[in-house]
């Protein structure tokens, strides 16, 4: 195991840290609003799951054209194919997301480029522009419901969810 260390939070790498393994297992521990908030982001490559497994955290996937946000707590399953638009951020001080996914080849080898496409950072990380109208449109849809749901946890408040049943046809479920 390795620990990752990034400005939102850590990554635990349990699996995947060598480049001869062909999946990746990860533990996030994202900390709480904002300075925990990942980046809005996709992969061309990676596929992942997010799994609570202890505390609340907040996702957002995009679905089509439908932005959906949801709390994910222990036993929550949220899978993400790839090109899928999301982000997380801790709600709670003890939250941790079991993260299985395809190779994460920079998990194994910092010297490759990470595979991820930043849309948005609430951290100020350098951010790729819109490809299309609609995907401007998309993202500011995101950074409004994201910056609504910093503000709940800042407050101490649980965010609303929007247009959670969307997150269904990714196979999103609850144990």
């Amino acid at each position: 195991m390795k620990i990752d260390s990034w400005v939102w939070g850590n990554e635990k790498v349990i699996w995947g840290y060598d480049t001869s393994h062909k999946y990746t297992l990860k533990v996030l521990e994202p900390k709480v609003g904002r300075a925990g908030c990942l980046s809005l982001q996709y992969h061309l490559e990676k596929s992942e799951t997010w799994i609570g497994f202890r505390g609340k955290s907040w996702a957002l996937a995009v679905v089509g054209e439908e932005v959906a946000t949801t709390i994910l707590e222990p036993g929550s399953v949220l899978p993400l194919p790839v090109g899928t638009i999301h982000r997380l951020m801790g709600v709670t001080g003890d939250c941790q997301i079991i993260e299985p996914s395809t190779p994460d080849r920079h998990a194994a080898d910092k010297s490759v480029t990470k595979d991820v496409i930043r849309l948005h950072c609430v951290l100020g990380r350098e951010v790729e522009p819109a490809r299309t109208a609609e995907e401007e449109q998309i993202i500011k849809r995101c950074i409004d419901l994201t910056e609504e749901a910093i503000s709940f946890i800042e407050s101490g408040r649980l965010p609303n969810c929007y247009n959670a049943e969307a997150l269904k046809l990714l196979g999103a479920s609850s144990l």
